[in-house]
């Protein structure tokens, strides 16, 4: 059966054409009133030119993403072919056999909808719209198809998935995991939650910015706040560092934490504390060579972004508070709505409230696993910056 024609709105193609793969609701013109949440569509501009292949979810704000410029047929076939560009990438990007990688970023990889996480012989599916919720059973063929897979873990408890008015959920589609599930990446080895751990269990996006503390971290001391499972942490020690304390309000995160410290040997230099991470830096009074500092999103939508750049500044105010002359300071915000120009204020206003003179020597981004779709600036999210403080 071929897909059902959606037409927009006058003038409303224009971004589209230009790369960008969603279509709000607003500027859609007509929608046949049998098309249902999650199905295959075609996109039609309003001078009936064919715009691409994609799904249409009347439920979200987001009521269309594309998938393809053609008349394609979205079945097993199509996702395979997509898996396999997306895994072939991340073997070039990881030559050293890494097996341990963000396998599809959404929209960066032409699967708007859809991340998937490799943890050596398991992977973790996360379906954030309703075009791929749908899909899912031929998504999982294809998957199945690129690797011999001890287990498949389907991770259906995102908060997108409220915006799309779908039901959130955690499955193991086959296979068994045990928690934590051990992995190895960078020459360390690693243990995430993949069933209950935040995201699908660890953060692969803060890869790049990891090695570039790592990089200043011999005999250093350092202090990671809203450490996790201990990313920094591990990657410093692996370097040199002399010692490093992590602070995290998870008891779950922690306990990770530890058993990464643990199987790499370096439970004498790390040492995790559970606390809000506020209150500990409001109470400290001990000074560390690096401070790095990783906070979830503040910002889950735009009006609460007013409130999250002055909760910012406070955060990095504090911690730069705790940095010794001639230290740094790794800050990160992961926050789409927060861009580089307003990371950047947020630093100098933390600096200037600080009473600390700060440069700029390093200025991050995403790993590469994670890639940025130039038409799409929502898919760069996360920002990072390593200061010189006096």
């Amino acid at each position: 059966m071929n897909p059902e024609k959606i037409i927009l709105k006058p003038h409303e193609d224009r971004r589209i054409r230009r790369g960008h793969l969603w279509v709000f609701s607003n500027e859609i013109q007509t929608v046949p009133p049998n098309v249902a949440a999650g199905d295959v569509v075609h996109f039609y501009t309003a001078r009936e030119e064919f715009l691409g292949t994609g799904y249409y979810n009347p439920h979200s704000l987001i009521a269309g993403r594309v998938l393809d410029r053609h008349p394609v047929e979205v079945d097993e076939a199509f996702f395979e072919g997509r898996l396999r560009r997306a895994m072939d990438w991340r073997k070039t990007l990881y030559s050293d056999n890494s097996s341990a990688y963000r396998w599809v970023f959404g929209e960066s990889d032409d699967l708007p909808g859809l991340v998937i996480d490799r943890y050596g012989d398991v992977c973790a599916i996360e379906a954030y719209s309703a075009g791929i919720d749908k899909l899912l059973p031929t998504i999982v063929k294809a998957v199945k198809t690129i690797f011999p897979w001890k287990a498949v873990v389907l991770r259906n408890d995102v908060a997108p998935r409220r915006l799309e008015h779908l039901e959130e959920s955690v499955q193991v589609l086959e296979g068994t995991i045990d928690t934590p599930h051990w992995f190895e990446t960078n020459g360390l080895r690693v243990g995430a939650d993949l069933l209950k751990g935040q995201k699908t269990g660890f953060f692969f996006d803060q890869r790049s910015n990891r090695a570039a503390v790592a990089a200043h971290a011999s005999g250093k001391k350092m202090l990671d706040l809203f450490c996790h499972t201990g990313g920094f942490s591990l990657w410093a020690a692996k370097a040199g560092a002399s010692s490093a304390v992590g602070v995290d309000d998870s008891e779950a995160a922690l306990e990770i934490a530890r058993l990464n410290a643990e199987a790499n040997k370096f439970q004498s230099l790390m040492t995790f504390e559970k606390a809000d991470v506020f209150d500990w830096l409001a109470l400290s009074k001990d000074l560390f060579d690096i401070v790095v500092v990783d906070p979830p999103n503040f910002v889950p939508s735009k009006k609460q972004l007013p409130a999250a750049i002055e909760a910012y500044i406070r955060l990095n105010m504090l911690a730069l508070k705790r940095v010794k002359g001639d230290g740094l300071l790794a800050s990160a915000v992961c926050a789409q709505h927060v861009g580089r120009d307003d990371f950047r204020q947020i630093l100098a206003r933390a600096a200037y409230a600080a009473g600390r003179r700060a440069r700029l020597i390093f200025w991050g981004s995403q790993a590469p696993d994670h890639p940025i779709r130039l038409a799409m600036p929502e898919t760069e999210y996360l920002k990072s910056a390593i200061l010189h403080v006096s």
